[in-house]
């Protein structure tokens, strides 16, 4: 049986009530660490990480990403390595957004790995792209390339029902660089399956330089997804490359959800513990309804 530690204030718990039900049906054992006041400093939960498998901490959201953690996996005393998800309250609407998608997510029947490709349109993203898709090349991988459609079409793709969605390109804190500039609010009426989780390899999606609210912060508060892998800070594409290659390969190997890719693929030391945050469930699934897969072949795309 597998452990989650949920650090969170009081006052909020409630609206986590879909996502504690749905770790219950997958037999998710779920600790609670209910706090008052300042969200506990990262060796408290590192200690208190040592007995489980994840930690989902929530948090006011005056709180960023880049301050509240120092990377996506929380180093125990006893050496092991536990992945972490921050969630900020903004509000008892949006969380409990979040963790109904993240509940849908786990509660999915007759699972499929159905992974989308997003990409800029300049060649050397969208030649990552290609590279991603043979490494996956016995998944059910959709191309949707900023070359390939048009936004619209690739929002709808989204709602169809995706076990993960790995964006490559130029990013910055309030979005992506492709498809025209893609903004949270390009998510307002996501209405469908969320994605399972959305890994943004690219600068800057999940920092809240001048923004109220990182991009990566706002799409599974909005529903969107279970859970976003994002950078708060720049990083270069040589990186990132290494970086997508490493997940894709992690994925293939059998990695069954967001901590478990990024534990297999994070190796010890890197230096892209230090960019990199998970923002929601770190425990989301990597998988997605068989049906999603038919409703997103059906995405008009030009080649």
């Amino acid at each position: 049986m597998r452990s989650l530690l949920l650090v969170a204030p009081g006052a909020c718990t409630g609206d986590l009530d879909p996502l504690l039900a749905a770790y219950a049906s997958r037999r998710i054992q779920v600790a609670r660490w209910t706090y008052t006041g300042a969200v506990p400093r990262e060796p408290e939960l590192a200690a208190a990480a040592a007995l489980h498998d994840a930690v989902l901490l929530i948090g006011r959201r005056a709180r960023a990403p880049r301050t509240v953690l120092a990377g996506p996996l929380l180093d125990t005393p006893g050496g092991r390595r536990v992945p972490v998800g921050w969630v900020p309250v903004v509000d008892s609407p949006s969380l409990r957004r979040f963790a109904t998608a993240a509940a849908r997510v786990h509660t999915r029947s007759r699972k499929a790995a159905t992974v989308a490709l997003l990409s800029q349109r300049h060649p050397r993203f969208r030649r990552l792209a290609a590279r991603i898709e043979t490494i996956l090349d016995d998944r059910p991988v959709f191309r949707w390339t900023a070359d390939r459609l048009v936004p619209e079409d690739m929002l709808a793709g989204l709602t169809s029902g995706l076990g993960a969605a790995i964006y490559v390109g130029h990013g910055r804190p309030c979005g992506w660089v492709g498809y025209y500039g893609l903004r949270a609010h390009h998510f307002d009426d996501f209405a469908g399956e969320p994605v399972g989780a959305i890994l943004s390899l690219c600068c800057l999606t999940a920092s809240r330089r001048r923004v109220g609210l990182s991009f990566a912060e706002a799409l599974p508060l909005r529903g969107v997804c279970g859970a976003v892998l994002a950078a708060v800070s720049n990083t270069r594409h040589t990186d990132n490359t290494r970086w997508a290659v490493r997940l894709s390969s992690a994925m293939l190997a059998g990695a069954s959800d967001l901590g478990e890719l990024v534990h297999e693929a994070l190796p010890p030391g890197s230096p892209l513990a230090a960019d990199y945050r998970i923002i929601g469930d770190p425990l989301t699934p990597l998988l997605a309804p068989v049906a999603g897969g038919r409703r997103a072949r059906t995405v008009e795309v030009h080649t």
